[in-house]
């Protein structure tokens, strides 16, 4: 039995469907719920697309998910997946711990350190927030000058952490197609401003530090790269019109051929070394011409992915056709559950049930140490 976690427009949506079409038996559960242990008790995993865009979710999603592994439950996803989710000064550090070819970036949570730091460095450079999507909170500095007024604000009232609506409506409005859905944005508008205003008073102000990282000239696209598993989606996103940011200019090209394999390859290397079971990855090119990666995130747009012609297997070997990225992870997910079935079976089940003490089906093996007696 499956728990998903359902959440409109979100892959729950497809999950759904998919157990569905292909008999496999789910219930939906709530993952924000104080009872969240208890719903999933009896089940072998729980998936929970959860996102930055809200409060609830940014509060406790990780730390439900480190509790449900704990119960011995396979999630999708796993806290090697999500921990740095929307936290890019979480990914700065970990990208170095695994020797990753990370854009150079700086992270100073001193003021005075950060004051002369841009006092010594070279511009321009670009400046961001550790929180943002779709290249909000992201921008260029060209001079000392409004580095300084950036970081007197960083480590003085700070910023919001959701931009404002407003800011960037020249790329929503380039983004729309047809007058069909220039009218169904238009309409979404007011929710959309209240749903930001409500994630603003929610959200802390981010202070206390500034984040730095170098500025690529010369590039007119970025390269995502999607990896799921064992597979990789890539494709190129050409730059806003007028702009240096790639993410959210909606202007995608798919054709294989203009895809460099070095970027496919580095992403599949960083995911395994990871060991995350999705992870996208952001790449630009430095006046060598090598890959950099700029940033990560687990969580990206369903529709992109599934736009891929084909996919890159971990041998590099093309496979034609388009694929749902949802069906991926859920197939992924399914195989692991198949795995460790005989071994379920036969180390017997646990329920918290009556306050039950017995280790739950497929419990995390705990390391040798001074509680190495007391594992199951």
């Amino acid at each position: 039995m499956i728990g998903i976690h359902q959440r409109a427009g979100s892959f729950s949506d497809r999950w759904t469907h998919y157990c569905v079409e292909k008999g496999i038996p789910f219930k939906p559960v709530d993952c924000l719920a104080t009872d969240v242990m208890r719903q999933c008790c009896h089940l072998e995993a729980v998936l929970w697309h959860w996102a930055n865009s809200s409060p609830r979710d940014q509060l406790v999603a990780r730390q439900i998910i480190a509790a449900l592994e704990a119960h011995g439950l396979i999630v999708f996803p796993d806290t090697a997946t999500c921990w740095h989710y929307d936290d890019k000064v979480a990914q700065k550090y970990l990208l170095e711990a695994v020797k990753a070819p990370l854009i150079p970036t700086w992270v100073l949570s001193d003021r005075r350190e950060a004051m002369t730091w841009v006092a010594n460095t070279h511009w321009p450079k670009v400046f961001k927030l550790r929180c943002g999507a779709g290249s909000s909170n992201v921008r260029l500095v060209r001079t000392r000058r409004v580095a300084e007024k950036l970081c007197r604000q960083a480590f003085g009232r700070g910023f919001p952490s959701s931009p404002g609506y407003f800011r960037d409506i020249a790329t929503r409005l380039h983004t729309t197609t047809g007058a069909r859905q220039f009218w169904e944005k238009l309409a979404r508008v007011p929710r959309t401003v209240q749903r930001i205003l409500s994630f603003r008073r929610q959200m802390p102000r981010q202070k206390g530090y500034v984040y730095f990282q170098d500025f690529l000239p010369h590039n007119a696209f970025d390269t995502r790269v999607t990896i799921i598993g064992k597979r990789a989606f890539a494709f190129i996103r050409q730059n806003r019109p007028d702009d240096f940011r790639a993410s959210g200019s909606g202007r995608l090209d798919y054709d294989p051929a203009r895809i460099d394999k070095r970027c496919v390859e580095i992403a599949f290397r960083v995911a395994e070394r990871l060991g995350t079971q999705s992870l996208a990855f952001d790449f630009l090119f430095d006046p060598a011409h090598q890959p950099n990666i700029g940033e990560v995130s687990y969580c990206y747009v369903s529709s992109a992915v599934y736009g891929c012609p084909g996919h890159w297997d971990h041998n590099m070997h093309w496979h034609e056709g388009h694929t749902r990225p949802e069906d991926a992870i859920m197939e992924d997910m399914l195989s692991k559950c198949c795995a460790l079935k005989p071994s379920r079976q036969a180390g017997g089940s646990g329920s918290l049930e009556d306050g039950a003490w017995s280790t739950p089906a497929g419990a995390l093996k705990c390391r040798q140490g001074p509680f190495e007696s007391g594992c199951a």
